[in-house]
């Protein structure tokens, strides 16, 4: 598919200078070839099943159908075509109630987006990117914000165990017996590998905590792929205790997060959060980050 690449590219060029070339699709993909309008489009569709107790099962169903949709100069109604393609392909099998087919498109492609919610998608993550600036709006100085250690295991897993509860409720989460002992153990890893790791306190009381790390894309990275190659700040998890919303803890995080991350190096940061909840867009896009890609779902997958 190179010469559809090269279009592909070039449209993603004109669409925002921040997309980065078209990432390395997963050895065990499968081809997908249409015509549409006299033009080719081509595809690259990938199965996975997440075993039940493991990681990824705590973020979406674990049962997934994927898309790597490459419709180059066919523009929308390529992928129009590749999506019935593609559920023509699947009729007939029997996914699991806990299933889903995945496509992961730039945000700033409206005609797309069109097609895609046609076809029975929504559009349940954006990646968003802040480029290096100006630090945003200073939080009230009523919050302590410290870098977390060994002894604040606990209150930073029930920190984020109170953040994936809301997700499971706004987002793609999904709720998981084993999803405690998960999120502490992940808790653990950020403290010892990343060290990017702040609690936030009121009077001493833990009120929020942000968990974040320095990434550099490589094309094979299905996720940092998606950015263009460089130093980045990750932003993982933000959570500030339900009570403690609305009161600047997040801002006070942030401020300390992002003096850390954006290092003279840095492209900027990027992150993860869900167009359903009712809180995040509005916090991050005051923050200074802006949609890159929209990672949308079907659930179930096409039957």
């Amino acid at each position: 598919m190179n010469s559809l690449e090269a279009q592909q590219n070039a449209r993603f060029a004109a669409l925002d200078p921040l997309l980065p070339p078209i990432a390395a699709p997963p050895a065990a993909s499968e081809p997908l070839v249409v015509a549409a309008g006299g033009l080719r489009a081509g595809g690259l569709l990938t199965h996975v099943v997440h075993a039940p107790g493991s990681w990824p099962a705590l973020w979406g169903p674990l049962e997934i159908h994927d898309l790597t949709a490459v419709p180059g100069d066919s523009g929308a109604a390529g992928l129009a075509a590749l999506l019935g393609a593609w559920r023509d392909r699947l009729r007939g099998t029997r996914p699991e109630p806990d299933s889903g087919c995945s496509v992961a498109w730039p945000s700033r492609d409206a005609e797309a987006s069109a097609v895609l919610l046609a076809h029975g998608f929504a559009p349940m993550t954006h990646l968003a990117v802040r480029k290096p600036g100006p630090p945003a709006e200073q939080a009230p100085a009523r919050v302590t914000v410290r870098r977390a250690g060994e002894g604040d295991v606990e209150a930073l897993t029930d920190l984020r165990l109170a953040e994936w509860r809301y997700t499971s409720l706004v987002g793609t989460a999904r709720q998981r017996p084993d999803a405690r002992p998960l999120l502490r153990a992940e808790v653990v890893r950020s403290l010892r590998f990343s060290g990017l790791v702040w609690l936030a306190e009121d009077d001493g009381v833990p009120v929020g905590m942000a968990a974040c790390a320095l990434a550099s894309p490589t094309p094979g990275d299905s996720v940092h792929g998606r950015l263009r190659p460089g130093r980045w700040g990750y932003v993982d998890t933000l959570s500030v205790a339900p009570e403690a919303r609305g009161g600047g803890v997040g801002r006070a995080l942030m401020a300390v997060a992002h003096h850390e991350l954006l290092r003279p190096d840095s492209r900027g940061t990027f992150l993860f959060y869900h167009p359903a909840n009712p809180l995040s867009p509005v916090f991050w896009h005051r923050q200074g980050y802006r949609p890159l890609w929209t990672m949308w779902i079907r659930r179930p997958a096409w039957s």
